[in-house]
C-alpha cells in the first residue's frame, strides 16, 4: 500500500512548500489534458489529488501521520512480562517446570505424562542405571 508521501514523491518530514511544488510538478505531468492518450493518467491524477488534499491540510496531515505511526509500530499486547527468576517453592509445593505439562500432538492421549520432566527425568535415570548395570555386570 502506497502512502500519500510516496504518491507525491516527498519525505514524511517535507515542508509544505516542497509538498506543494511536488504536487504541481506531478499534476502537470499526469494531468489528462497534457498526458495525451495515457489511460492511467486519470487514475494517477486522482491519487495525486487525494494525497495533496490530506497533506495540505494540517489537521488531516496530523491525523494521517498518527495513523501511519500506529500501523508501523503496533502496541504490544498488554501482558505481564516474563520473569527470568522463578520463585522458590514453599515447603510441600512442587517446583515450577518449564516444560509444558500437556502432551505434544504426536503422542497418543494416554501418554501425556511423558511430557512432564518431573516424571521422565528420574525414569530415564533409572533406565540408564539398569542398562549400565546389565552391561557392567
Amino acid at each position: 500500500m502506497r502512502t500519500h508521501y510516496e504518491n507525491l514523491h516527498v519525505t514524511e518530514d517535507a515542508p509544505d512548500e516542497v509538498i506543494r511544488a511536488s504536487y504541481r510538478a506531478l499534476s502537470l505531468k499526469h494531468h489528462p489534458d497534457t498526458a495525451g492518450d495515457n489511460p492511467q493518467s486519470q487514475w494517477k491524477m486522482q491519487r495525486i489529488n487525494d494525497s495533496y488534499a490530506v497533506l495540505s491540510d494540517s489537521q488531516k496531515k496530523a491525523a494521517y501521520d498518527g495513523e501511519l505511526r500506529r500501523q508501523r509500530n503496533p502496541r504490544p499486547a498488554q501482558s505481564k512480562p516474563p520473569t527470568s527468576v522463578q520463585p522458590t517453592p514453599r515447603r510441600g509445593q512442587r517446583s515450577p517446570c518449564r516444560i509444558p505439562l500437556h502432551a505434544p500432538g504426536w503422542l497418543p492421549a494416554g501418554v501425556g505424562w511423558l511430557s512432564d520432566a518431573r516424571l521422565v527425568i528420574p525414569l530415564m535415570a533409572i533406565i540408564w542405571l539398569i542398562v549400565w548395570w546389565s552391561i557392567k555386570g
